[in-house]
């Protein structure tokens, strides 16, 4: 028998303090510094936030001859953001396993020549997320303001008392392997989890009076909304790896490795109405769609088919079926008309012809690993793939709108004369519609699936001989490459980014994101 056990306590203590100003009206042009004469002085940027996270946790593993393992914990997690009587969440796990190959009947079976290891284990657990919340997310805040000479208090934030910690029960079952002396290795993992208590920012109507303006309290919201813990989402999906030793004798060594996971993502519960929550990127569009039933940050859009080569205008589709054409340079009133007859009809619109296309969230991804030797070189090459969702590419909106703004080259190809067959409708000054930058289109939702050669690293070592006559028991010459090619059907920068961060609910928005670096280096590693 043995036995292990671990008692623990954590306390974290984080504090924000951030200064700032805005000067304004120079003096005198000779000035181009903050430290210059200006007239007028604007408080920017000032924010004062702290938070306390307290932790109380345990362990015990226990095993029985290797063979037998068993594994609890049990933690208590106590954060400052929310309300007395809410703050402290209980969490806890276990795991068993069982290792076959250590049993008698295993060893003295055929399997045992050809199977090294072989282990059966199941693990659940419930864990607690506060993330996405603000220091001070339970209180409600005004602050002040000026109206010209008058100072003035305004509602800043609404606080939520009730909110709580969102819970994640996860399950996981799996089976450990090994082949071959361990030439072959891997694991195979199926796992479901059940998220609840979803925190997320719950849009409220404008009659309720909830600030826009939120002050700088850090509170994790956007306007017109409260954070709530309002639903539930599930996750699912398979996770296996292996790994080899291919070539193993001689001057040539290559081993590899190989990952793949699945995951189906699907919000089973809202608020008590089950609305949906859109979810907007800064102050552009509203994308993204929080509904039951779909995958968490679905892409929410109104269908398009085309440029009408008749007359140059952009097709979209009402929620009926019915194929709509707009042209900005009418009159406002008759700008909407069918393609069918031309007789006026109502706006396409988010709001009744919006309809929910692709997730956001890959639902597959994994990474194949190769390192080769010879002789004195040594090469690793890593590939990362992703795909199964979408990217709304709102660079490419912005590129083609008609308003003061640059646009593509692409528009070059735009809709000229009848019969002009292009994705480009005819140039209209000021026409923000036709393109996707007034509300999210179907023609900028394009498919994320990528393959990534994450990086290739090349290095050298020097011959023994060379190191005992420079005093060195290692020398190493290596250049390396991350970011280095990337493979995809997607026509904007990178596949990978998002304007949004990590955001679950606004993930797979490209809105003039930077494209993650190709970063090339050169090293040289000694050991005396």
């Amino acid at each position: 028998h043995n036995l292990s056990a671990l008692v623990g306590n954590e306390v974290q203590y984080s504090k924000t303090d951030t200064w700032g100003a805005s000067r304004r009206v120079v003096s005198d042009p000779f000035f181009n510094e903050f430290q210059g004469n200006y007239s007028t002085i604007v408080p920017s940027g000032n924010l004062l936030v702290e938070n306390y996270l307290e932790s109380y946790f345990g362990r015990i593993n226990y095993d029985y001859n290797k063979k037998y393992y068993v594994s609890l914990n049990s933690r208590r997690d106590g954060f400052s953001a929310f309300a007395p009587g809410n703050k402290w969440g209980e969490f806890f796990g276990g795991s068993l396993g069982w290792y076959i190959n250590e049993e008698k009947f295993f060893k003295n079976s055929s399997l045992s020549k050809y199977v090294s290891l072989l282990k059966f284990r199941a693990s659940t657990g419930k864990v607690g997320n506060n993330q996405g919340i603000g220091s001070f997310a339970f209180r409600s805040f005004y602050d002040a303001g000026q109206n010209g000479a008058n100072g003035t208090l305004f509602y800043a934030q609404a606080g939520n008392k009730n909110l709580s910690w969102e819970t994640s029960n996860k399950t996981d079952y799996g089976v450990d392997f090994a082949l071959f002396n361990n030439r072959i290795s891997g694991e195979f993992n199926y796992y479901i989890g059940d998220v609840n208590g979803l925190i997320l920012n719950v849009r409220q109507a404008s009659s309720t009076g909830i600030p826009s303006n939120l002050g700088g309290l850090s509170s994790g919201l956007s306007g017109n909304s409260i954070l709530e813990n309002v639903g539930s989402m599930t996750n699912k999906g398979i996770e296996f790896s292996l790994n080899a030793k291919i070539l193993t004798e001689g001057s040539f060594k290559w081993s590899s490795s190989i990952n793949y996971t699945t995951q189906t993502n699907e919000v089973t519960a809202l608020d008590r109405a089950g609305s949906d929550i859109l979810v907007a990127t800064s102050n552009l569009e509203s994308a993204s769609i929080v509904r039951v039933g779909e995958s968490v940050g679905s892409f929410f859009v109104v269908r398009t088919g085309g440029v009408n080569p008749v007359n140059g205008r952009r097709i979209f589709y009402h929620n009926d079926g019915t194929a709509v054409q707009y042209d900005h340079a009418a009159p406002a009133a008759s700008r909407w008309t069918k393609v069918s007859d031309g007789t006026v009809t109502r706006a396409a619109s988010q709001a009744l012809d919006g309809v929910v296309m692709g997730p956001s969230i890959p639902t597959f991804f994994g990474g194949f690993n190769n390192n080769f030797k010879y002789k004195r070189f040594d090469l690793d090459i890593a590939l990362f793939f992703s795909g199964g969702n979408y990217i709304y590419n709102g660079t490419k909106a912005g590129l083609r709108d008609q308003r003061v703004w640059n646009n593509a080259e692409e528009v070059m190809t735009r809709w000229q004369k009848p019969g002009d067959v292009t994705d480009i409708p005819r140039i209209v000054f000021g026409d923000n519609v036709s393109n996707g930058s007034s509300m999210p289109l179907e023609q900028n939702l394009e498919k994320g699936d990528f393959i990534k050669i994450r990086n290739i690293s090349l290095g050298y070592n020097l011959p023994e001989k060379v190191l005992e006559k420079l005093g060195f028991s290692r020398f190493n010459l290596n250049i390396s490459a991350q970011n280095a090619f990337t493979f995809t059907n997607y026509s904007g920068f990178d596949p990978e980014i998002s304007s949004n961060g990590n955001s679950g609910t606004s993930a797979g928005i490209d809105r003039n994101s930077a494209p993650l670096a190709r970063t090339l280096s050169f090293g040289i590693n000694i050991s005396l």
